[in-house]
C-alpha cells in the first residue's frame, strides 16, 4: 500500500519548516532531466537569464489536497503546447519574484492573488531555450479555485491531485521528435491524461523529494 498524504493542515506546517532546510535542487532536477534540455546547455545568451517565477498552489477538494496546472497555447516557440505551473516573468513593480508567481497566476488562471499564503520557495531553475531563470514559488488557498483563464496566454488549466502526482505510477517516459527529426524518450509524469515533462517535471521532482518524508 503507496504512503498517503496529510491533511492539508499538517502538510503546510510540515512544508514550512522543510523549506527553510537545504533543499535537494540540482539532484533532484537531474531525475526528470530530458535530453532536449541537455542539447541547449551548451547556448551562449548574449544577455544574463531573465527572471520569473511559477507557483504551486495548493488546496482542497473533497477531501483530497490538489494543484493547478496550465496548457499553453500553440505558437512558434520553445514551450508551445506544454502543461506548466501557471506563472511567467518578472517586472520591475512586482519588486519581488513572489509578487510575479501571485501576479502571474492571477491574470492566467484568475486565483486572486490575496487568497493565496506563501509557505516558501523551491530551488529555482535555469530553462536554457528561452533563457529564463525561474523560481517556483509554493503557497496554499483555503477556498477550491474559481479558474478563469486568459485564453492570449493559456488554452486550458485543470487540476490534479497532489497523490496522483507523488504516486511513482505516474512516472514514464514519452517520445518526442528533437529538431534534427530524430525521436528521444524523456522522462515525465502522466497523470489525468496529460504528460507532464522538461522544467515543469524538474521543479515537480524537487516537490515530491520534499514532501515524500512528509508522507504517512
Amino acid at each position: 500500500m503507496n504512503p498517503q498524504l496529510p491533511k492539508l493542515t499538517d502538510l503546510i506546517s510540515e512544508l514550512k519548516i522543510k523549506m527553510l532546510q537545504n533543499l535537494p535542487g540540482h539532484q533532484a532536477h537531474l531525475r526528470m532531466e530530458p535530453i532536449t534540455r541537455k542539447a541547449f546547455l551548451n547556448l551562449q545568451h548574449p544577455t544574463p537569464p531573465r527572471q520569473s517565477a511559477v507557483l504551486i498552489v495548493l488546496f482542497e477538494e473533497d477531501g483530497k489536497i490538489k494543484t493547478t496546472f496550465i496548457k499553453r497555447n500553440i505558437y512558434d516557440g520553445v514551450h508551445s503546447g506544454q502543461i506548466a505551473f501557471p506563472g511567467g516573468r518578472y517586472e520591475e513593480y512586482d519588486n519581488n519574484l513572489i509578487n510575479t508567481a501571485l501576479r502571474e497566476t492571477e491574470e492566467e488562471v484568475g486565483i486572486p492573488r490575496e487568497d493565496v499564503k506563501v509557505l516558501g520557495s523551491l530551488s529555482k531553475i535555469y530553462i536554457p531555450p528561452s533563457n529564463f531563470d525561474v523560481l517556483p514559488v509554493v503557497g496554499y488557498t483555503n477556498k477550491v479555485p474559481k479558474l478563469v483563464i486568459d485564453p492570449k496566454e493559456v488554452s486550458e488549466a485543470f487540476f490534479v491531485e497532489l497523490e496522483a502526482l507523488v504516486s511513482p505510477g505516474s512516472l514514464g517516459q514519452n517520445n518526442v521528435t528533437l529538431k534534427d527529426g530524430k525521436q528521444a524518450s524523456i522522462p515525465c509524469y502522466q497523470v489525468s491524461g496529460y504528460t507532464i515533462w522538461g522544467a515543469t517535471a524538474m521543479i515537480m521532482s524537487e516537490f515530491n523529494e520534499i514532501i515524500s518524508p512528509i508522507r504517512q
